[in-house]
């Protein structure tokens, strides 16, 4: 109990002003599934810089474990926006969409597994920093056992939600993309985190 006080009455809850432009929300977009690799293609935004391309396999040693494949520029000769975009509409061409669905249906726990301090530079008390233990299952557990986990650092509160839900056709698994306070800006940017969770087939 003296240890959870002097953590909350010696960190702060929210960044100083110096941060507020030092990051900006980092994001995935889910594409869709590459039946040929039986892969999940995922998109990670990271503000102004090039957008990174993420496979995630359904089975296998990396399953349910989004893997940097390449990023979408490539040269550079002509418009790096029109490349980018471009090289994104023909990625979306190829995979097939996922079926986006209620995340009621889905249950997040969240752990906080460690608490800790981030120094600012220019003095100021430090802001609080937590890594998280997050859980993902179905309400209702189908044929599919699987469950997702992450864990993921975050910063000023320790707070996550599920952002998003897609069930992969022909699969008894779903995507569940959970948001979280993962950028020490301001009063916090989210960042993102995708899992792999077993579903019943309906």
């Amino acid at each position: 109990m003296r240890t959870s006080l002097s953590f909350l009455t010696t960190t702060a809850a929210v960044a100083p002003a110096a941060l507020r432009d030092a990051a900006t929300p980092h994001t995935f977009e889910v594409l869709g599934l590459d039946r040929a690799r039986g892969a999940i293609h995922l998109v990670e935004h990271t503000g102004p810089g090039v957008p990174l391309v993420h496979v995630m396999h359904l089975a296998g040693e990396h399953a349910g474990r989004p893997v940097i494949a390449r990023s979408l520029y490539e040269g550079p000769s002509g418009s790096a926006g029109t490349r980018v975009a471009d090289r994104l509409a023909e990625l979306r061409a190829s995979v097939t969409p996922l079926v986006p669905t209620d995340p009621d249906a889905w249950m997040l726990t969240t752990r906080v597994i460690q608490r800790r301090a981030l120094r600012i530079p220019g003095g100021g008390p430090p802001i609080r920093k937590f890594t998280l233990a997050l859980t993902v299952e179905p309400i209702v557990m189908g044929i599919d056992p699987r469950v997702g986990r992450a864990t993921v650092t975050s910063y000023l509160r320790p707070r996550a939600a599920i952002d998003g839900v897609w069930l992969v056709p022909g699969e008894s698994l779903a995507v569940v993309r959970i948001a979280y306070l993962g950028t020490p800006s301001d009063i916090g940017h989210d960042k993102h985190v995708v899992v792999l969770v077993g579903r019943s087939l309906q």
